[in-house]
């Protein structure tokens, strides 16, 4: 039996798929990379700062508040949603990002503007 052929019941449950979406929606990229000390500054409708994966001399890490996505253009080539920015930031796993346990994920919080966002600081 390989871990592909084992029961759900027997393993890990499978993370709703309706929490990762609603995570990837409600969890404000622009300050989790803040919150890792990156500093952003507008360049048009996107941010834009150093990425902290790699020794970066100009900006090359682009933020996208409107897509809630991140996309760095310099050595990494890698980019992607929230739950990708907190894998690859704290070296977690993608059950590990998600922080997932059945009822524990924290409910949304409203923003200036009347954008909900999760606090990722809290």
């Amino acid at each position: 039996m390989t871990i592909d052929t084992i029961p759900e019941e027997v393993g890990m449950a499978r993370i709703p798929e309706a929490e990762v979406e609603r995570l990837k929606a409600e969890v404000s990229l622009q300050r989790l990379v803040e919150a890792k000390g990156v500093k952003l500054a507008r360049q048009g409708k996107d941010w834009l700062g150093r990425c902290p994966f790699h020794d970066d001399k100009t900006p090359s890490l682009v933020v996208s508040p409107g897509k809630n996505l991140w996309h760095c253009l310099g050595a990494c080539a890698t980019g992607g949603t929230v739950i990708d920015w907190v894998m690859r930031a704290e070296g977690v796993s993608f059950r590990g990002a998600t922080g997932y346990r059945p009822g524990a994920i924290k409910p949304a919080v409203h923003q200036a503007g009347g954008n909900r966002r999760s606090d990722p600081l809290a």
